[in-house]
């Protein structure tokens, strides 16, 4: 993966795509209403601003996009943000590595995978036939590591705002508001509207706006009212993120 994303960012953008409520389809990244195991994970890289440069696959990601993969001791050793995958040995029924990987040193069928959502309780969110569904035991969840393009690991702080800004734009009516920086459209804003700024990141805000939460180039938004800046530990922040958009979206139904 060529560019690091905040493991609050993943989280937010992995929340989002499964309160979509995707269905599930073989290829889907949660763009089009569908989804897959791999797709929920790579639908959120992408909305956080990342890039997957890899094959669509569970088994592609366990051996070339997640780091310091190994068995799971127990539940009490995964940590929130965390992948995990089921497997299955050769021989094993259902067993089905693709050929590519013939020659690889690891045999095993990495052939589902899915997010640490909570620990305590325990939460693996993940998507399947028909669609997002979230374990509370660990069940055949037998591998964990950490995806490579995750640029903290729940203790890096992070510096959430609860700034609110005008859409702004020297022409036009509206703008664009995008599931990543420079990503594909979800809505187009009118100018004059107000946004909730959650996260701000080279050039762009990821903003909260009625019922879509997506990205907007900085120079489309002009900051009003004070704004206060916490530095938390990133777990509160992600805490604290998910309250403000949750709010946010009560008043606006009101």
């Amino acid at each position: 993966m060529s560019r690091s994303i905040s493991l609050d960012t993943f989280l937010t953008q992995l929340d989002h795509i499964a309160a979509s409520s995707p269905s599930y389809r073989l290829g889907g990244d949660g763009s089009d209403g569908t989804c897959d195991c791999i797709g929920l994970i790579i639908g959120a890289i992408k909305r956080s601003g990342g890039t997957w440069p890899g094959i669509h696959g569970s088994n592609y990601a366990a051996r070339n996009e997640v780091s310091g993969l190994q068995p799971i001791a127990s539940a009490d050793a995964l940590s929130v943000g965390e992948v995990v995958f089921k497997s299955r040995e050769p021989g094993a029924s259902g067993y089905d590595l693709p050929s590519r990987y013939a020659d690889h040193p690891d045999p095993l069928d990495y052939y589902h995978v899915g997010v640490v959502r909570s620990t305590t309780p325990l939460q693996i969110l993940h998507c399947t036939t028909p669609g997002i569904v979230t374990d509370t035991k660990l069940g055949k969840w037998l591998h964990h590591g950490w995806l490579t393009c995750i640029s903290q690991k729940g203790e890096a702080p992070m510096t959430p705002t609860t700034a609110t800004a005008t859409v702004t734009a020297r022409q036009g009516s509206t703008v664009n508001l995008r599931e990543s920086p420079g990503g594909g459209l979800i809505d187009r804003i009118p100018v004059g509207d107000t946004v909730a700024i959650l996260h701000q990141q080279d050039g762009w805000c990821q903003v909260t706006h009625g019922d879509h939460t997506g990205w907007m180039k900085a120079d489309y938004l002009t900051t009003s009212g004070e704004t206060v800046t916490l530095t938390l530990p990133a777990e509160a922040a992600r805490q604290l993120q998910s309250a403000l958009a949750a709010t946010l979206g009560q008043n606006d139904h009101e």
